[in-house]
């Protein structure tokens, strides 16, 4: 049952990183491969803890992720969906109570953005959390712009309520990199896999009326952009 919003709750002690797994889908990943993975290491968490799940690549994003130890699973390319693939991939990793999402062109920014993000989870009342997108080097002005509008310096946290101030923006949030406790994901529905898009925001959505709370995380940094 979700918690009461308001309720007085103590935070989690001692996160356990080792319950944490890295969910990244591929699809032509090499070129983009070196960045993702400087990015992943020096975060400093163990390669197990990381699933590639790859749709159908044929231009060795397979061999490079099994070099680098990850857990690889690979699915027909037309068999993909944005709310499906990652719902299954909840499944793969049953041993994980939170789940970390990103794209194969978003690169963690600094060492220590993973727990940046996970600190989030230290308000219990918290279920869901993204991080800042920065503009890629070398992105123009107008690329620039929708980053900086998207994703200011200053993080917050939202519950229900906050729709009054915020309207549908509330429920924002960006599986480009984002992390979710699993077992409040499962509560509401999982991940849906009739959608096109928006997985991200109607699982926020779901999990606000739920009576949880999202958070957007500034200090937790990717570079990514279009």
């Amino acid at each position: 049952m979700a918690t009461t919003l308001g309720a007085c709750l103590p935070v989690d002690q001692g996160f356990d990183r080792s319950r944490v797994g890295v969910v990244i889908p591929t699809c032509n990943a090499r070129s983009q491969w070196t960045g993702l993975r400087e990015g992943l290491r020096i975060q400093g968490l163990p390669a197990n803890q990381i699933l590639i799940v790859d749709s159908s690549s044929n231009d060795g994003t397979c061999e490079l992720a099994k070099a680098e130890g990850y857990q690889f699973y690979r699915i027909e390319r037309r068999d993909f969906n944005h709310g499906g693939t990652r719902q299954l991939t909840v499944e793969l990793m049953p041993w994980a109570s939170v789940v970390v999402y990103l794209t194969q062109d978003a690169v963690l920014a600094t060492a220590d953005s993973l727990d940046q993000l996970l600190s989030a989870f230290e308000d219990r009342r918290v279920a869901a959390a993204y991080g800042r997108q920065l503009p890629r080097p070398g992105a123009g002005p107008i690329e620039a712009h929708a980053r900086l509008f998207n994703y200011p310096p200053q993080s917050d946290v939202r519950d229900l309520e906050s729709r009054h101030k915020l309207g549908i923006k509330t429920a924002f949030l960006s599986n480009s990199y984002a992390a979710y406790r699993v077992q409040q994901l499962l509560e509401v529905g999982g991940f849906p896999s009739d959608v096109i898009m928006a997985e991200d925001a109607l699982v926020a959505g779901r999990l606000l009326l739920a009576g949880w709370m999202t958070a957007y995380v500034a200090e937790a940094q990717v570079y990514h952009s279009h």
